[in-house]
């Protein structure tokens, strides 16, 4: 009388509608709910603050690959990494084109449905670690400024991207994102494969941006009406690409894959086997330096120009070493422009100098740029001339 149970005597047709005498939804209800809080909390939680998730895997692509680089940029897994996440994020801008015209156009089931509601997170995540790639360097780079301006405007552009405000421009902002990672993709591969930098090269990389953008909309025209297509795929495409193009012709896109690791000016440089060693007079003021960026001229000295260029292996080219005196009235005045011929592979970079004998007291500068006159890194000292001292000392350092 005080109790009720329930065993496997109780008929068939009643344990579909009851069980221990509850209906068997009453059971049920529960452990659905004991099982899907956890969802609904975390799908809330990115909801409200979904901002912050989509910069926290941008940032945390970012940090990812300041160790995958160190592989090197032509290493075969960096390059198929690359490849992988272009193609990663392409889908993903593919079939949001596609479905914010048409939102019924393919169906999912609900699982990839759910799935696909995290897809910013994705997206950003393989964006930052393209970012964090190519901005490494950018940074190397002579343009310090530029590359710095460009990974400020890669990070206000994806947090202008997430902005209700302007949430209905997100795709065109992504758009010109994935269109700034696939140039940098090319300009990065292409000189790889053809083992030089060059006008020729930043054509190339530039028609193969312009080749995936064609791709695009060969694809996108059987879906989507022509205007929907100029306006949300190629308008921010082809402004990208034109404004790249306007960089290079203003010598402001640094020569990537090429990256200068040393650059210093000395009163000496030797070559001792396989390492240089650099003599240079030391500064009480200014104990940080190690080279003579305030050149102190006796007779007979020498200005040495030391660098160490980095280049991916198999890497087979030629870089120019210009000087230049700077004219109060006139501005800078090119004095040499001297050829170097670099091969790459090594980790360091590859070593070698420049020298000048016939100089003048003044503000010098010091370019090392390649054929088609794209900045690599650039040096100023001033050169001071003094009479001779028996008690100078050098210090040194080797590389």
């Amino acid at each position: 009388m005080g109790s009720r149970g329930c065993s496997d005597k109780t008929p068939p047709a009643r344990k579909r509608f009851t069980e221990c005498g509850r209906p068997a939804n009453a059971l049920r209800l529960p452990r659905m709910a004991r099982s899907y809080p956890w969802r609904q909390r975390l799908t809330g939680t990115y909801k409200r603050h979904r901002l912050g998730w989509d910069l926290a895997f941008f940032a945390a692509g970012f940090v990812f690959d300041v160790f995958a680089a160190s592989a090197g940029v032509d290493h075969v897994l960096m390059i198929v990494q690359q490849i992988v996440y272009l193609t990663i994020i392409g889908s993903i801008l593919y079939v949001e084109l596609v479905r914010d015209t048409d939102p019924d156009a393919w169906p999912m089931r609900p699982w990839i449905e759910k799935a696909w509601s995290y897809r910013s997170l994705v997206f950003h995540f393989c964006l930052g670690t393209l970012m964090n790639l190519y901005s490494i360097f950018f940074l190397m780079s002579a343009s310090l400024a530029s590359s710095i301006l460009f990974v400020v405007l890669l990070f206000g552009a994806v947090i202008l991207n997430e902005i209700a405000s302007i949430r209905h421009h997100g795709l065109d902002v992504k758009v010109a994102l994935y269109v700034l990672s696939l140039f940098c993709f090319w300009s990065l591969l292409i000189p790889i494969l053809l083992g030089t930098v060059s006008q020729i090269t930043f054509i190339l990389s530039f028609c193969a941006t312009l080749g995936v953008l064609a791709l695009f909309y060969t694809r996108l025209r059987r879906r989507l009406r022509h205007g929907t297509i100029i306006r949300r795929l190629l308008a921010p495409g082809l402004a990208v690409s034109g404004l790249f193009l306007g960089l290079y012709l203003a010598g402001l896109i640094p020569p990537v894959p090429i990256a200068a690791k040393t650059l210093g000016v000395y009163h000496r440089v030797e070559r001792v086997g396989d390492r240089f060693v650099v003599y240079y007079e030391s500064s009480s003021w200014r104990f940080w330096r190690q080279d003579d960026e305030t050149f102190a001229a006796e007779p007979g000295d020498v200005v040495h120009v030391f660098f160490a260029i980095y280049s991916p292996t198999r890497f087979d080219d030629t870089v120019f070493v210009r000087w230049s005196l700077k004219d109060p009235a006139h501005g800078w005045q090119d004095s040499d422009r001297i050829p170097i011929h670099i091969t790459g592979g090594r980790e360091d970079g590859f070593r070698g100098f420049a020298t000048k004998q016939n100089f003048s007291n003044g503000d010098w500068r010091v370019l090392v740029e390649t054929r088609d006159g794209r900045e690599i890194s650039r040096l100023h000292f001033t050169v001071t001339k003094r009479e001779r001292n028996p008690d100078r000392v050098f210090r040194t350092r080797v590389y």
